[in-house]
């Protein structure tokens, strides 16, 4: 797998561009898309991944990568059955029963579990079956409520292996669940699970649309949900160039409100408020804060593994923006490694850290680490 700078290089002469074309075309500096392509610096914002993505006119993945040399192969071998059980089934209810409702609906929370602690292989094996069952008792609203949990496990699931359309079209069909339903804390949950498929797939703005609308309808006391559409406002207002400050401090105000942080699943809590002004500080370049921020929580507060991952990669990043030593950094990706090992080498920030120390090798012992994740990450061809 090539590095993202790399990728970029290509796609861009396949365009027939020219770095000064480029340039103006994305509203970034012919300097710094040099550094980028020859692996001198590393992307360090979404809003710089979408504007190239642009101005090249292909889409996020294609820049990125797919992953598919480093995923785990057992979770992505269940991508192919999870996309046959959403495409194979609707709402209509003319489907006979399959399976006890109450083993189903304790398998959905299981399954929403098990993707929190990063145990994707096993998710995957479990979805396809749960989804297609689930589709055959949408006449009872415990059933409906079951199918927005699954299938927003089945769109993060489905997002972290790199199938962002199958994301959203998990996504979409949770809505449609809920839709079905007719509770207003349910779509907007279910709308949160879109506005997730959205932002893998780069678009931001709509993203930031449907959260809003969602938030004219979520109930007051729904603090959960209203939280995590607030932040996803507040983050997408950063990835936009917009000021965040207003939308992250009153989901802190919300979070206070919340005595049980991961009802439905979304792991709403002062902790993870912060993770989202760590991320909000890193899209608008403040690599500062978000290093000062980082060094304020405590990861055990965030109680679940892939929360966990996300925390020690993003710390990582904020410690190479200010130009911490490379071990500083190394160490927090390999504990981010060993805590979730597909997030942490398909995330693209990751891999343009580990490409650009991979390309500076500045000493010996820590070239050794940045080869080995390098490896494992498919950074280095072998002939």
């Amino acid at each position: 797998m090539d590095s993202i700078g790399i990728t970029i290089r290509r796609l861009r002469r396949w365009r027939g561009l020219s770095l000064e074309q480029l340039a103006g075309l994305s509203g970034l500096s012919k300097g710094y898309l040099s550094k980028i392509e020859n692996e001198r610096t590393a992307i360090d914002k979404r809003s710089t991944l979408v504007a190239i993505a642009g101005a090249l006119r292909v889409s996020l993945s294609d820049i990125t990568g797919d992953g598919l040399e480093i995923r785990d192969p057992q979770a992505d071998s269940a991508i192919p059955a999870i996309r046959d059980a959403l495409l194979s089934t609707d709402l209509d209810g003319t489907e006979p029963p399959i399976g006890d409702l109450a083993r189903l609906l304790s398998e959905t929370q299981l399954v929403a579990a098990l993707r929190q602690a990063n145990q994707d292989a096993e998710v995957g094996a479990r979805l396809p079956e749960l989804l297609l069952a689930l589709h055959t008792h949408v006449d009872k609203p415990d059933a409906l409520r079951s199918l927005v949990t699954a299938t927003h496990t089945t769109a993060l699931l489905t997002k972290g292996l790199g199938a962002f359309e199958l994301a959203w079209i998990a996504a979409d069909r949770g809505h449609e669940a809920a839709q079905r339903l007719g509770e207003p804390g349910w779509i907007a949950l279910a709308e949160f699970a879109r506005t997730q498929a959205l932002s893998g797939l780069g678009a931001h703005k709509r993203a930031s649309k449907l959260a809003e609308r969602a938030l004219d309808y979520v109930p007051t006391d729904a603090y959960d949900v209203r939280g995590a559409l607030t932040l996803t406002t507040g983050y997408t207002e950063s990835v936009l160039g917009g000021d965040a400050t207003a939308a992250l401090d009153e989901a802190a105000g919300l979070a206070e409100h919340v005595e049980y942080g991961n009802r439905n699943f979304l792991l709403f809590s002062p902790a993870n408020v912060v993770l989202w002004r760590i991320s909000s500080a890193l899209e608008r370049g403040d690599h500062a804060e978000a290093a000062r921020l980082a060094a304020t929580v405590d990861p055990v507060e965030l109680t679940i593994d892939s929360r966990r991952t996300t925390f020690l990669i993003e710390h990582a990043r904020a410690l190479y923006g200010i130009r911490r030593p490379d071990e500083e950094v190394l160490a927090l990706l390999v504990k981010a490694e060993k805590l979730g090992h597909i997030r942490t080498r398909t995330n693209p920030f990751v891999r343009e850290i580990i490409s650009t120390m991979l390309a500076r090798a500045r000493r010996e012992g820590v070239a050794r680490e940045v080869r080995g994740m390098a490896d494992r990450m498919g950074l280095i061809k072998t002939a």
